[in-house]
C-alpha cells in the first residue's frame, strides 16, 4: 500500500512538471513569430493554452488581436463571454478584458470598459489596478472631451468628478501613488476651480524610487490649466521626446532595477554629501556605474560591473571598487560639469537608437538634486568619460 502511494506521488509529481512545461513551450510557440508568417495561424495554440489555464494571458491577447485583425469581432466577443463564464468570480478576467490593447482589438467602447471594471471592482473593491484604470480612462475620457468643437460641460464635469475620485481613492490606499497622480490631479482641480487642493498637491512631497518622476517630465508650461493635454500619456508632436508621467515611470523603472542590483543608495537631497553618479547601461556590454562623493574633505571614487548587458540581462556585481581622489581631481570634475551647464540640461530631447549606451548622470548637492539622461553620452559624455579615468575600469570602446 505504501509503494503504491509513493507510486502515485511519483506519477502526479511527474504529470505536474510535464503540465507546466508544456504551458511554457505553448506560450514561447505562440510569442515566436517566423518570417513571412500569417496572422493568427496560431489560433489552435492558443486554444490549447486556454483548455489548460483558462485565465492565460498571452492566449487571450493573441486570440483577440487575432479576431480584431480579421474583422471578426463576433469571434471575439464569443471569446469574452467564454472567458468570463470559466472564470465569473475572478477580477483579473475582466482586467484583461478592459486593458486597452485587447479592448482596443475587440472593439470594445470606453463604457464597456467601464463597466467591466466595474464588475472587477465588485469582486475586489481593494484592487489597485482597477480602482487606477478606472481613474485613468475617465481622466483619458475628459481630455477628448475638450478637444471636441462641441465640448458639453456636463460630459466634462462627469469625467472630471468620477477621475478625481477614482485617483484620490487608490492614494489613499497606497501613497506612493500621491507622486504620479499629482500631475492629473492639479490639472483636475483647476478645472474644478479647486485652489486649496491644489496648494495641497503642489505640496506633495513623495519619492517612491531611485528617481523623482518630475525630473523625468517636460510639460508644457501652461500644462496645469491647458485641459487638452493628457499628462499621463503626454507626447511632444514636434520631436522624438516622451515626457509624460507614464513614460518617466517607464524610464524610472528600467534604470532602477539596474541601481538595485548594483546595490546603490538613492540619491536625496537632505544628505551632506556632494554627489555625481553615472550609470552606463551598454547594449552589448557590462552595465557600469560609477559614483564620485565628496564628504568632509574627503573625495572618495566608487564603481561597480555587473555581469549582464544593458540590452539583454542586468546580471550580478563582479567588480566593486573605490580609491580616494585628491581635491584637484574633484574640482576638475566640478569645472566640467559648470562647463555644460549641467544643472540647467533639461529631459533628453534626443533620438534614442536601438543599439547603443543609455547614459544616465545623477547630481546632488545640499537641497539640490538633478539628473540628465542621454542616448550615446550627448551633452554629459566628457564628464562620464572624465570619471571613468578616475577609476581602474579598461574600457575598449566607449559609446
Amino acid at each position: 500500500m505504501i509503494k503504491r502511494y509513493f507510486l502515485v506521488v511519483i506519477f502526479v509529481s511527474f504529470v505536474n512538471i510535464a503540465f507546466s512545461q508544456t504551458i511554457e513551450e505553448l506560450e514561447y510557440e505562440l510569442s515566436y513569430y517566423e518570417s513571412g508568417e500569417e496572422w493568427g495561424n496560431k489560433k489552435d495554440i492558443a486554444y490549447k493554452l486556454l483548455d489548460i489555464d483558462t485565465l492565460n494571458e498571452y492566449a487571450i491577447q493573441y486570440l483577440i488581436e487575432a479576431y480584431g485583425r480579421n474583422n471578426q469581432k463576433d469571434s471575439a466577443n464569443l471569446l469574452i463571454e467564454k472567458i468570463i463564464k470559466n472564470n465569473p468570480n475572478n477580477p483579473n478576467v475582466f482586467l484583461i478584458i478592459a486593458e486597452e490593447r485587447n479592448s482596443h482589438f475587440a472593439g470594445l467602447t470606453f463604457t464597456q470598459r467601464i463597466n467591466y471594471l466595474k464588475q472587477a471592482k465588485e469582486i475586489d473593491n481593494n484592487n489597485q489596478v482597477v480602482i487606477y484604470m478606472l481613474g485613468d480612462i475617465y481622466y483619458e475620457l475628459f481630455t477628448k472631451e475638450y478637444k471636441k468643437t462641441n465640448k458639453k460641460k456636463t460630459n466634462l464635469d462627469y469625467y472630471s468628478k468620477n477621475a478625481i475620485e477614482y485617483f484620490y481613492e487608490i492614494c489613499e490606499k497606497d501613497t506612493s501613488f500621491k507622486e504620479t497622480l499629482k500631475y492629473p490631479l492639479i490639472q483636475l482641480e483647476n478645472y474644478k476651480g479647486n485652489k486649496s487642493k491644489i496648494k495641497e498637491l503642489e505640496n506633495y512631497n513623495i519619492q517612491s524610487s531611485y528617481f523623482p518622476i518630475s525630473s523625468f517630465l517636460s510639460l508644457p508650461k501652461d500644462w496645469r490649466t491647458n485641459y487638452l493635454i493628457n499628462v499621463l500619456d503626454y507626447s511632444s508632436s514636434d520631436d522624438f521626446s516622451f515626457a509624460g508621467v507614464k513614460s518617466a515611470i517607464s524610464h524610472i523603472n528600467w534604470y532602477s532595477e539596474y541601481l538595485k542590483a548594483f546595490e546603490e543608495p538613492i540619491l536625496i537631497d537632505s544628505l551632506t554629501t556632494e554627489i555625481y553618479r553615472f550609470t552606463y547601461l551598454r547594449t552589448f556590454d557590462n552595465p557600469i556605474v560609477i559614483r564620485l562623493e565628496s564628504n568632509n574633505d574627503s573625495v572618495i571614487i566608487y564603481w561597480k560591473v555587473l555581469d549582464g548587458k544593458g540590452g539583454y540581462s542586468i546580471g550580478k556585481i563582479i567588480e566593486n571598487k573605490s580609491k580616494v581622489l585628491i581635491a584637484d581631481e574633484w574640482e576638475n570634475i566640478e569645472k566640467q560639469i559648470n562647463s555644460i551647464k549641467y544643472w540647467s540640461l533639461g529631459v533628453d530631447k534626443e533620438i534614442i537608437g536601438e543599439d547603443g549606451s543609455q547614459w544616465i548622470l545623477e547630481g546632488k548637492k545640499l537641497g539640490k538634486y538633478h539628473v540628465v539622461d542621454r542616448w550615446c553620452g550627448g551633452k554629459i559624455s566628457s564628464v562620464c568619460k572624465e570619471l571613468i579615468k578616475l577609476t581602474d575600469l579598461k574600457i575598449e570602446d566607449i559609446y
